[in-house]
């Protein structure tokens, strides 16, 4: 039956008035409506990763595991509206932060209308948080990549500045 766990983490104001919420506890974004109801937007998707020889050796999984697919929980640090109406979320992958499993930071969009989830771009070391430029261009915080990125693609290039633990 799973536990509660809510960790308001991050919030947007839409047009209309209400919140939206990146619930960290929950992987997921709330609407606080004016009127205080709560309603959910979107669950945010798992983040796999795909059991190596390495990694099965580094946290002690047994050899049984390898090549099997890993679901880590999504982890939303923030979220920000963009010009485009979309709701752009950082996620954290949702077990180990640094980059010993790999840069597995990623930025989504959601559909604030139809709760619509999209992955937008990947590759990040602890994506804490994201921003959304007028013209669309999207920035992207890296806590433990030590820099700010620019979304380019599918991924992070190139790096717009380097700084130690950049959280916002």
């Amino acid at each position: 039956t799973g536990i509660v766990d809510s960790h308001p983490y991050a919030v947007a104001l839409l047009p209309d008035g209400s919140r939206v919420i990146a619930d960290a506890g929950g992987n997921d974004l709330l609407r606080i409506a004016a009127n205080g109801s709560i309603s959910a937007i979107a669950v945010l998707p798992p983040q796999p990763v795909e059991v190596t020889p390495e990694i099965a050796a580094s946290v002690g999984l047994p050899d049984c595991t390898i090549g099997s697919s890993y679901n880590f929980e999504p982890v939303p640090t923030d979220v920000e509206l963009g010009p485009d109406g979309l709701l752009y979320v950082s996620l954290l992958p949702g077990g180990p932060e640094d980059a010993s499993l790999g840069a597995r930071g990623s930025v989504y969009t959601v559909d604030p209308t139809t709760g619509e989830v999209a992955f937008l771009a990947g590759g990040f070391v602890t994506s804490t948080n994201v921003a959304v430029a007028p013209d669309g261009t999207v920035y992207v915080a890296e806590l433990f990549g030590n820099q700010i990125s620019r979304v380019v693609g599918t991924g992070g290039e190139p790096v717009v500045s380097e700084l130690p633990n950049p959280a916002a």
